[in-house]
């Protein structure tokens, strides 16, 4: 029962908007954007916000095929029960820009991923941040049973059509 009540905790908190959405444009002083205001991920929103610049950072997730295109990542908390590093996230990145007054995805990516950060409380200096993804293919995985903990697996297995639109709705905020 009591992991029952666990379970339906998490995935209420996994559902009413874990969810970080900043835009980055690249072009604009390389700043970030807030498209929504939603709870903090993962704990607070200094942390979300020093995340989500890592992964706009990181050629693995974040990168230019066109010129005049904006990044964008959302993420949700594969592990809300843990409070300290390392966090472990599914991550939804993409690339869009306006065409003919259309929204565009020109490339993307989703994965779960592991991010560690040495014991510093203070202030989240993304170049201290560090990162493990499983391999694809037959890695994969292989690859997801060593990085992460065997209570976020079965929270690997969801739709990601919640994780799309919310990037979807940043990219359209932010380039209307």
């Amino acid at each position: 029962m009591k992991k029952i009540i666990i379970t339906g905790a998490v995935l209420i908190l996994i559902i009413s908007g874990v969810v970080v959405c900043l835009g980055y444009n690249l072009k604009k002083e390389n700043k970030p954007v807030v498209v929504e205001e939603t709870l903090p991920i993962l704990g607070n929103k200094a942390l979300d916000g020093a995340v989500t610049n890592f992964l706009l950072s990181k050629q693995d997730f974040s990168w230019k095929t066109e010129e005049g295109s904006t990044n964008f990542c959302v993420f949700q908390n594969l592990y809300p029960e843990k409070d300290l590093f390392p966090i472990y996230i599914w991550i939804r990145c993409g690339e869009f820009k306006m065409v003919e007054g259309e929204l565009k995805e020109l490339s993307g990516m989703a994965s779960p991923i592991k991010i560690d950060y040495p014991n510093e409380l203070s202030y989240y200096d993304i170049e201290k941040f560090s990162y493990e993804k499983p391999g694809d293919g037959s890695l994969y995985d292989k690859d997801v049973k060593r990085i992460f903990p065997e209570e976020t697996w079965p929270r690997m297995s969801f739709d990601l059509s919640y994780l799309n639109n919310k990037i979807l709705e940043a990219a359209i905020q932010a380039l209307k």
